[in-house]
């Protein structure tokens, strides 16, 4: 319920009038409605590339009958919607506030699809094409499950044809250096705040790290230096202190894309993880021994990986063997989870009230369908595998992919978030996918489909979605041992899509390199162009709205209130019986055919899971009820999955409240041990969004939704949820306000 959607201009008491009338009424509306030039606010080296006035802005959810009036443009960074109608930030509705893009801005790399409504047939309209007619109403489908559309009936025909094709061109660039990113110039005096998130490109950023875990038999390479021996590693990168750099550029041929294997992270018992490759036939050897320039000389024995293996065993105090995993085989390749993720979408964005109340009806079902929760399930399950032989076993893990690109980085990251507290952190956080995923060459630009090609379905796949959606199940289950909220994993994701920010725009580091020389090249006055980081949140939100990002359950955070609380104790989590590794596809057979005796067999067996010091192991129940569907970020659009004062915003807002009011009572201790006048507290000082003394002056039952802090969109005039399939499912997450809401029939 937005306060942005009023009912400004009624679609259907224009279409009814008399032929006259409706000339009259239309001239009449476009004059009163449609006042005042509008502009949109743009970033430096920002520009407008088309725009178009009298345009009507629908909501999805109300069968296109009711709009706002506004003007349409088309930038090199954003689709704009600019409307003189007050916009819901100064009607003080909670939600949070982006400073790059408004409420009804969308990133042009957001946008998945473009259709065309007309006679209630809709059209997908092909990227870069020319469109010369009438388009009626155009919708924009979006990556963030979002569905806008705009209606051109008061627009000029000429200005409508521009917009419209300024967005089929510029929304799917064809090459990297047409992204905002390279165009954006800040100026000198801008600040890049990320100075406690490490980038590692610098070796003292992984000697740093090195230094926090203090693993013995380890040390930072340079054999990649100017990425001379491969393509996708950084330049720096920790590797056996027995392998001499000589040794790594001998092996390195041997394996795809020149990865020889990596340190990600080291136990205190002295047992290490480890990222491997496979390695290369005859023919692919030859090629990349002719594209590097290699003489055939440099050919190494058939033992090079026993040798590597050897290297990486005699690091362990015990000199043990190291254990192989191989997560080809025990994860879902990267076009199951794309396949997945194309049925989750389809379920999470209902094109309208009728699709939406049919898919309800067989809610369990469809999401079962989805396949994406099993996809969530044999990654917490195999990484929670490898944590035990690790910290249990005492073994050092090998973790075999084929490119090493996609799954590694899933399950690597993992493991650390399970064993490692430090990951855990806000910043700990940010260094592990800055070291795990962007230095290490996840491919963005194609899994993320950053650039519009023809082989799309053969490398868009979003393994990072499906990376913190299992972080978000570990919070879920372990609220007190995370710093950080799922308000902060989901506006990581939408940061992802956002063409601003270097950290997920390249394949790899060389990549961005080379895209940067290229720029520089072309601007021709010998600067690099400026890219932004995305750890810097304060380019996207105040200071205020950050706050969104801390965790009130943390156990650190409490631990400064209570310092014998037991979660600031060692705990010692046995290893979840569930945490076996087997083949993803016999897993995934078997399910389908005993798909009843399954979810029979989770319901009974299901067990929450222990409560572990917010600085110790986590070991997750990752099968059956302990899944969850990750509401806030997939069903955040859709108002009639929201319950007004109920959900865990609900929770949030109580539990900020108890942090604030024990921080202003242990200022007043404080004050009065040391003799002081008592101090005034602020939101800053606590760390909540929320505070004690000043809660905004609403009431939480009925100002917080559970989309919060993304406000629903659209009337909330909707039949009741009470009693659904979908009401019994989101029931499991809500609430005990939610339960009253349910009682008094209220959805």
């Amino acid at each position: 319920m937005s306060g942005g959607f009023k009912s400004y201009v009624n679609m259907n008491e224009v279409e009814k009038a008399e032929p006259e009338v409706q000339k009259k009424d239309v001239k009449k509306i476009a004059s009163e409605v449609f006042g005042g030039p509008l502009e949109p606010k743009l970033l430096p080296g920002e520009l407008v590339i088309a725009e178009g006035h009298n345009v009507l802005k629908f909501d999805s959810t109300d069968d296109f009958n009711h709009g706002i009036s506004g003007a349409l443009f088309c930038t090199n960074f954003k689709i704009s919607f600019v409307t003189a109608n007050r916009s819901s930030y100064d009607l003080g509705e909670l939600r949070q506030r982006n400073q790059l893009l408004s409420e009804h801005d969308i990133a042009l790399t957001c946008v998945e699809a473009v259709y065309q409504v007309w006679n209630g047939k809709k059209k997908r309209l092909p990227a870069g094409s020319n469109i010369q007619g009438r388009v009626g109403i155009l919708e924009i489908h979006c990556k963030d499950f979002r569905i806008l559309p705009f209606s051109f009936k008061f627009t000029p025909k000429e200005a409508e044809r521009n917009v419209v094709n300024a967005i089929l061109h510029h929304a799917f660039p064809t090459s990297l250096d047409l992204l905002f990113a390279f165009e954006y110039n800040p100026g000198k005096n801008l600040r890049i705040g990320i100075a406690d998130t490490p980038e590692f490109r610098a070796v003292k950023d992984w000697e740093r790290e090195l230094s926090r875990v203090n693993p013995s038999g380890w040390r930072v390479s340079f054999a990649n230096t100017n990425f001379k021996m491969s393509d996708t590693l950084p330049e720096q990168f920790i590797v056996p202190s027995s392998l001499s750099d000589h040794d790594l550029n001998n092996s390195s041929p041997h394996f795809v894309d020149g990865r020889v294997p990596l340190w990600s992270w080291s136990h205190q018992n002295g047992s290490a993880l480890v990222r491997m490759v496979e390695l290369r036939t005859d023919t692919t050897q030859t090629q990349y021994l002719e594209r590097h320039c290699l003489p055939s000389t440099q050919v190494v024995p058939l033992g090079v990986l026993d040798s590597m293996l050897r290297a990486i065993e005699s690091t362990h105090p015990e000199r043990t063997k190291a254990s192989i995993i191989d997560l080809g085989r025990l994860c879902p390749s990267p076009k199951y989870i794309q396949q997945a993720y194309y049925k989750l979408r389809d379920l999470c964005m209902p094109a309208g009230a009728e699709d939406f109340w049919a898919a309800d009806q067989k809610w369990y079902s469809l999401l079962d369908g989805t396949k994406w929760l099993q996809c969530v399930s044999a990654c917490l399950s195999v990484s929670s595998a490898v944590a035990e032989r690790i910290a249990g076993s005492r073994q050092t893990v090998v973790l075999r992919e084929y490119d090493g690109r996609d799954l590694s980085c899933v399950v690597a990251s993992l493991v650390q978030v399970i064993l490692d507290c430090h990951t855990r952190t806000l910043v700990g956080f940010q260094a592990l996918v800055q070291r795990e995923w962007v230095v290490s060459g996840h491919r963005f630009t194609d899994r993320l489909h950053h650039v519009h090609t023809m082989d799309r379905e053969s490398k868009e796949s979003p393994v990072f979605l499906l990376f913190l959606d299992c972080v978000w199940q570990l919070l879920q289950q372990f609220p007190s041992c995370f710093e950080f909220t799922e308000t902060y994993l989901t506006t990581l994701w939408d940061s992802a899509r956002v063409p601003l920010f270097a950290t997920f725009l390249f394949n790899s580091e060389r990549d961005r390199y080379v895209a940067c020389m290229d720029a520089k090249r072309d601007k021709n006055d010998n600067t690099s162009p400026t890219l932004m980081p995305v750890w810097d949140w304060s380019l996207q939100f105040s200071d205020q709205d950050r706050l969104l990002f801390n965790n009130p359950l943390y156990g650190g955070k409490l631990a400064e209130y209570f310092p014998e609380h037991p979660s600031n104790g060692p705990t010692v989590v046995p290893p979840n019986p569930t945490n076996t590794l087997g083949s993803f596809k016999s897993r995934n057979k078997w399910k389908s055919k005993k798909k009843k005796q399954a979810s029979a067999s989770a319901q009974v067996s299901f067990v929450a899971p222990s409560t572990p010091s917010f600085n110790g192991p986590l070991f997750p129940i990752n099968i059956g009820a302990g899944l969850k569907l990750w509401t806030q970020c997939y069903m955040r659009w859709i108002p009639w999955a929201h319950t007004v004062g109920g959900g865990p915003p609900s929770e949030y807002f109580h539990q900020c409240l108890l942090v604030d009011e024990l921080h202003i009572l242990n200022m007043k201790i404080h004050s009065l041990e040391m003799s002081k006048p008592d101090q005034h507290n602020t939101s800053q000082e606590s760390g909540m969004f929320f505070t004690f003394e000043s809660p905004r002056g609403f009431d939480a039952n009925d100002s917080l939704t559970s989309a919060f802090p993304y406000s629903p969109i659209g009337s909330m005039d909707r039949k009741s949820i009470v009693g659904t399939p979908l009401f019994s499912f989101l029931r499991r997450m809500s609430v005990s306000s939610y339960n009253g809401a349910a009682a008094n029939g209220d959805d």
